[in-house]
C-alpha cells in the first residue's frame, strides 16, 4: 500500500492540463514542500522528460522563490531520468555501447549460422539488438526451453499446431537470445538495457533522504513502474503529469492513463481547471455513440465563443517548396512583430533543411538540438571517399572529392588547388585516366614527353601528390584483404588519416571533432569483443554507426527552433508552426518488423504500433495547446502525386467546420505566399529576365572565327545557335572520364591503324609499301595485324572493353584488307590525315584534316572515314551534310568524288555521295554561302536557335537554348 501524504503535503500524482504550465504547478508544489528549509533544495531532486526544459525549470524555481522573499536557491538537482539514473552504474560489468553490442552478437551469429540461412548476419544483427533490448526493458521471459517460448508465441499467436516458420521464428529467436545471454555472462559485461534496470534498482538504497519530483514522464517500462511504486510507498517521490487522464483507446489521454494503470494508480483529481481546448480535442477523440458533426454542434452549443479564433489556422500548400516558402514567411512576420521564440515543429526533415535554407538566406540562424546524421558532415564525408579511393584503385571520382576537401590540403590552400585542377584537367580528362595510381603516373611522364613545354615543377609536384597519396594508403591497403580484428581497422584508418593529414584539420572543425570522438568509441567497443572482420564487414559496421551517430551544431540563441514533437515537451512558446502535416508523418506508419506481429508485441508486453500511435497524439494535441499561435502546414502533392493530410488534422479541421461554419485556412498568409514580393530583399537591383523565348544573340567582334574548321560549319548548318555556343563561346562540354572504350575511341584507334597501315606513323611498324592484291593478303594481314596490337596496347592495359572493341576490328581486317585490294584497282591513296588550310577570301579561312585523299589520273577523291553515324548522300547533295564539301573546298585541285568509308560490326564499304559532275553545282553553292554567312555575322547579323528536332535530339546545349520553354507560336526559321 501506499503510505498517504500529508494534509499539508503536495499529492503523491498532479495532474496539470495542457494549457497550464507543468514547470510553474512543480516548482510551486516544491517551495511548499521544502517551505521549512528555504532556500536550501539541496535534497531535492527533479527528473525532467526533456533535458531542454531544464532551463525553464530554474526559471520557474527562481520566480516562485522570489515571490515568497528569497533571491537565491541552493539546488536543487536537475537533470534527465536516464542521465540520472547513469549515476549508480553497476562497477562489477562494463555496460556495452551500441557498437559493442554488435560485435558482441556478430560473433554469437557466426556460431549459429545454421539456424539463419539465407539471411544478411549484419542486418540480423541490427534487428536482434533492438528486439533484444525491448525484451530486456519490458521485462519479456523468454522461457528456459525451446518448447515453452515455441508455446508461448503459439498461444499469442493464436496458433494450436505449430507452423514450420512459428517453429523456425521461435527457434532463431530463443537459440540466439541464450546464446547472447551466456556470451554477456562469460566477458562480464552487460548490454544498456540491463544496465538501466540494475541502475534503478541501486539507486533506491543510494538517493537516501532525497525527495525525488518527476516530471512530464508519458510511459514506463515494468522496471520503471517497479521502481516508481517503490519510491512512492516510501513517500520519496512526487510525479506531475501534463494532460488529462479521462480517455482512453484511440484518445490523446491514452498514454497517461495506461501510465496510471501500470503503476496501479487510481486517477487523480484535477488540480487546475482544464480549458476550452481541451474540451474540444475530448469532444473531436472521445468515443461517442454520436457522429462527429452531433458532437461538433453540441460543442458549438455550450461554446459560443470560439476557443480557435485568432489562435490557429492552417495552411494546405501546392508542394514541398511551398510550404516551405510559407513555414519561412511566417517565422518573418512573427519575428517582425517581436514574437518569439518561435518553434518549428516537424518530423520531416527533408522540408526542415529547406526552412532551413530559407531562413538563412534572411539572416535568420536556426537552433536545431535534433542536429542531424554525422555521415552527411563534410567531416564524415571526406572519411567516406578516401576509403572509397583506397578501395577502387583510386577511381578519379573519388579521389578528387579527396583532393579537394577542406580537410586536405598538401601546401598552401591556393597552390593545392590549383595543383589538383592541372590533375583533373591535364591526366584525368585529357588523358581519359579514369583510376590507378601507376596510370596517372605514367600519362603524367608521356604527357611530358609529349608536350616538352609542359610545366616540369608541375609534373614534380604532381609526382609528389601522388606519392603522398600512396604513403597514406598503404596502411589501409595492408588490410583489404583477410580478416582482421576492429581495432586493427580502426588504426589503419587512424593512420592513414594522419599521413593524408586529415587528423589535425578534422580537431579545429566542430564535426571533425565529433568524427574523432565516435571513432574513439568505436575503438573502445572493439576492445569488448575478439571477432575477425573482413574488410567489407568492418565497411558496414563503420557506416551504420556513422550514420546513427548524430551532430549537433553548438546550441545557439537564435529566436527560431527547429523541434521534434518530443522535443516541446514541457515547453510553451509564443508561436508555434507544425510543419508537414500529412500522413506519412502524423502519425506516419508502423515499422516493419521482422519477428513479431503487433498482437503478439501486445500479448508479450513489447511496445505497439497502437501505443506509439497514442503517444503522438498525445504531443500533438499538447503541442496546439502551447501557444497562443499555432500554424499548421501540409502540401497537397509531392513529384506529381497526391499527398493525403494527416487524418488528425482533418478530424479537426471537419470538426471545426461543423462546429462553427468557418475553416482554418490562413487566407492571408496563402495570398502573401503567392507574392514575389513578399520573399526577403536581395541587393540584386538588376530586373528580372523576361518570359524565355528562342535565344537570337549577335556574334561580338572579338568572337567573330578568323578560321573556319569543317566542324564549326556544319555546326553552324545544323543550327547557328548550337556553332554560338560552341564555337564562338567555347561552351564545348567538359569531357567526361570513360571507365569503358567508348565508340569515338574505337574510331580513334581504327583511324590510326588505316593511318599506319597506308603512311609513316612514328611508334608504328612500317606501312604497306608496293603492290597489293590477293597474293600479298597473308603479309599484308599480318601487317596490319601488327600494327594493330600496337596501337590498341594501352587500351588493352587499361580498359576493361578494349578487348571487346578489338576483337570487333579483327573480325573487320580481312573485310577491310579485301576493300583496300579492290580500292587500288581503280584508286591509288596519295595522302592519308592530309592537314589543308586555304583562304576562300581576304577575311575568310577555313582548315580541317581530310582522312585519305585517293587520285585516278586527273581524278581526284576525298574520302572520310566513319565508325560511327554516316550522313545520308541525299544530305550531302542538299548541302546539310558538309563535312566533305569543306574538305573539298580546301583542296587546290578539283574534286571529282566525294565518299565515305564506314566500318559497321561486320562490313568495310564505300558510301559514294557525290560525282564530278554534281560537284561542279554543290561546291561552288557551298561556298557562296559560307561567304555570304561569314559577311553576315561581320555585320552582326543574328544567330538564332532552329528548334530542328533532329538537331534538338542530340544537341547538347539544350539547357542554354530551352527548347522546351519556348511558346509554340514562335518560329524562329526567319
Amino acid at each position: 500500500m501506499l503510505k498517504s501524504t500529508a494534509a499539508n503535503e503536495s499529492p503523491l500524482i498532479t495532474q496539470v492540463p495542457f494549457g497550464k504550465d507543468p514547470l510553474t504547478v512543480t516548482a510551486n508544489q516544491i517551495l511548499d514542500h521544502f517551505s521549512g528549509q528555504l532556500p536550501d533544495l539541496s535534497k531535492c531532486q527533479i527528473l525532467l522528460c526533456e533535458g531542454r526544459a531544464a532551463a525553464h525549470m530554474r526559471a520557474a524555481l527562481a520566480d516562485a522563490a522570489e515571490q515568497r522573499g528569497f533571491s537565491a536557491l541552493l539546488g536543487p538537482d536537475i537533470a534527465q531520468l536516464d542521465q540520472w539514473v547513469s549515476r549508480f552504474a553497476p562497477r562489477s560489468h562494463r555496460i556495452l555501447s551500441r557498437a559493442a553490442q554488435e560485435l558482441v552478437l556478430a560473433e554469437v551469429l557466426r556460431g549459429a549460422v545454421e539456424i539463419y540461412t539465407d539471411t544478411d548476419p549484419w542486418l540480423l544483427t541490427d534487428q536482434l539488438i533492438t528486439l533484444f533490448d525491448e525484451l530486456t526493458r519490458c521485462s519479456v521471459r523468454v522461457g528456459d526451453t525451446l518448447n515453452e517460448f515455441l508455446g508461448t508465441l503459439g498461444e499469442n499467436y493464436g496458433i494450436s499446431t505449430p507452423t514450420p516458420s512459428l517453429e523456425q521464428e521461435a527457434a532463431i529467436l530463443h537459440t540466439l537470445w541464450r546464446a547472447w545471454r551466456q556470451q554477456l555472462q562469460i566477458d562480464a559485461a552487460v548490454d544498456h538495457a540491463s544496465a538501466y534496470q540494475q541502475q534503478l534498482q541501486a539507486s533506491l538504497t543510494q538517493i537516501e533522504d532525497q525527495m525525488l519530483w518527476i516530471v512530464g514522464i508519458t510511459a514506463v517500462t515494468p522496471a520503471e513502474a517497479h521502481w516508481l511504486q517503490a519510491l512512492m510507498t516510501d513517500n520519496r517521490a512526487r510525479i506531475v503529469l501534463h494532460g488529462d487522464v479521462a480517455g482512453r483507446g484511440y484518445h490523446p489521454d491514452a498514454p497517461l492513463s495506461d501510465l496510471l494503470q501500470k503503476l496501479n494508480m487510481p486517477i487523480p483529481d484535477k488540480s487546475l481547471d482544464a480549458d476550452d481546448m481541451t474540451g474540444l480535442f475530448h469532444s473531436i477523440f472521445i468515443p461517442s455513440p454520436d457522429d462527429l458533426r452531433q458532437r461538433a454542434l453540441e460543442f458549438a452549443a455550450d461554446h459560443s465563443a470560439d476557443p480557435l479564433a485568432n489562435r490557429l489556422r492552417t495552411l494546405a500548400a501546392r508542394d514541398p517548396e511551398q510550404e516551405a516558402q510559407a513555414v519561412a514567411l511566417q517565422v518573418r512576420r512573427w519575428l517582425l512583430d517581436d514574437v518569439s521564440p518561435v518553434a518549428i515543429i516537424s518530423e520531416d526533415r527533408r522540408l526542415a533543411r529547406r526552412v532551413r535554407a530559407l531562413l538563412e538566406a534572411s539572416d535568420i540562424v536556426l537552433d536545431d538540438p535534433g542536429g542531424w546524421a554525422l555521415s552527411t558532415t563534410s567531416a564524415a564525408a571526406l572519411l567516406e571517399r578516401w576509403l572509397e579511393t583506397v578501395e577502387e584503385d583510386f577511381a578519379c571520382g573519388s579521389l578528387l572529392d579527396v583532393l579537394k576537401s577542406p580537410f586536405v590540403n598538401f601546401s598552401d590552400r591556393e597552390t593545392h588547388l590549383a595543383l589538383v585542377r592541372r590533375l583533373e584537367q591535364d591526366i584525368i580528362l585529357h588523358e581519359n585516366i579514369a583510376r590507378g595510381l601507376e596510370r596517372y603516373r605514367r600519362h603524367l611522364d608521356f604527357r611530358s614527353e609529349r608536350l616538352p613545354g609542359w610545366s616540369g615543377p608541375v609534373q614534380q609536384d604532381l609526382h609528389q601528390m601522388l606519392n603522398k597519396l600512396e604513403h597514406a594508403s598503404n596502411p589501409l591497403l595492408a588490410i583489404l584483404n583477410g580478416a582482421h580484428h576492429p581495432g586493427k581497422h580502426l588504426n589503419a584508418v587512424q593512420t592513414s588519416l594522419k599521413a593524408l593529414g586529415s587528423l589535425e584539420r578534422f580537431e579545429s572543425d566542430a564535426a571533425g571533432r565529433h568524427l574523432l570522438q565516435v571513432l574513439q568509441r568505436l575503438r573502445e567497443a572493439a576492445d569488448c569483443s575478439q571477432i575477425k572482420l573482413s574488410w567489407t564487414e568492418f565497411r558496414d559496421w563503420l557506416g551504420r554507426n556513422l550514420e546513427r551517430a548524430t551532430f549537433r551544431s553548438p546550441a545557439t540563441a537564435s529566436p527560431v527552433q527547429l523541434l521534434t514533437p518530443r522535443q516541446t515537451r514541457l515547453q510553451q512558446f509564443p508561436a508555434i508552426i507544425v510543419a508537414g502535416c500529412n500522413r506519412t508523418n502524423l502519425p506516419g506508419s508502423p515499422a516493419t518488423e521482422t519477428f513479431f506481429n503487433q498482437r503478439v508485441r501486445g500479448a508479450l508486453g513489447l511496445p505497439t504500433w497502437h501505443e506509439t500511435m497514442t503517444e503522438k497524439l498525445h504531443h500533438f494535441c499538447r503541442i496546439l495547446h502551447s501557444s497562443e499561435r499555432v500554424l499548421l502546414t501540409w502540401h497537397r502533392e509531392k513529384d506529381g502525386e497526391a499527398v493525403p493530410v494527416s487524418p488528425w488534422l482533418e478530424l479537426l479541421d471537419t470538426f471545426y467546420r461543423s462546429a462553427y461554419g468557418r475553416d482554418l485556412h490562413d487566407h492571408d498568409l496563402a495570398a502573401l505566399v503567392a507574392r514575389p514580393d513578399a520573399r526577403p530583399l536581395t541587393p540584386d537591383l538588376a530586373a528580372l529576365p523576361q518570359p524565355q523565348t528562342y535565344p537570337r544573340p549577335t556574334l561580338p567582334v572579338t568572337l567573330r572565327p578568323e578560321v573556319w574548321t569543317a566542324y564549326a560549319h556544319q555546326r553552324l548548318v545544323d543550327c547557328p545557335y548550337r556553332f554560338f555556343a560552341a564555337d564562338a563561346l567555347g561552351l564545348k562540354a567538359q569531357d567526361e572520364i570513360r571507365e569503358t572504350l567508348s565508340k569515338s575511341d574505337y574510331g580513334s584507334l581504327v583511324h590510326r591503324v588505316v593511318q599506319a597501315f597506308n603512311s609513316k606513323v612514328q611508334g608504328l611498324p612500317d606501312p604497306w609499301v608496293g603492290p597489293l592484291d590477293t597474293s600479298h593478303l597473308d603479309a599484308a594481314t599480318q601487317l596490319l595485324d601488327a600494327i594493330s596490337k600496337r596501337v590498341f596496347a594501352d587500351a588493352l592495359k587499361e580498359n576493361f572493353q578494349a578487348r571487346s572493341w578489338f576483337r570487333q576490328w579483327e573480325k573487320l581486317i580481312p573485310e577491310y584488307l579485301d576493300w583496300e585490294i579492290e580500292r587500288r584497282h581503280t584508286w591509288t591513296a596519295r595522302e592519308v590525315e592530309v592537314k589543308v588550310e586555304k583562304s576562300l577570301n581576304s577575311q575568310l579561312r577555313i582548315r580541317g584534316r581530310i582522312d585519305r585523299i585517293d587520285a585516278t589520273g586527273d581524278s581526284v577523291c576525298v574520302l572520310d572515314m566513319k565508325t560511327g553515324h554516316t550522313p545520308k548522300p541525299e544530305e550531302v547533295r542538299k548541302g546539310e551534310a558538309v563535312q566533305l564539301c569543306t574538305y573539298a573546298l580546301m583542296l587546290d585541285k578539283p574534286v571529282s568524288r566525294l565518299e565515305y568509308l564506314g566500318f559497321s560490326r561486320d562490313t568495310v564499304k564505300t558510301v559514294s555521295c557525290a560525282d564530278e559532275t554534281l560537284l561542279s553545282e554543290l561546291l561552288p553553292a557551298v561556298q557562296r554561302r559560307l561567304i555570304e554567312v561569314d559577311e553576315l555575322l561581320q555585320a552582326g547579323t543574328a544567330l538564332p536557335a532552329w528548334g530542328d528536332p533532329p538537331t534538338c535530339n542530340w544537341c547538347e546545349f539544350d539547357g542554354l537554348c530551352r527548347r522546351d520553354m519556348w511558346p509554340d507560336v514562335e518560329t524562329p526559321h526567319d
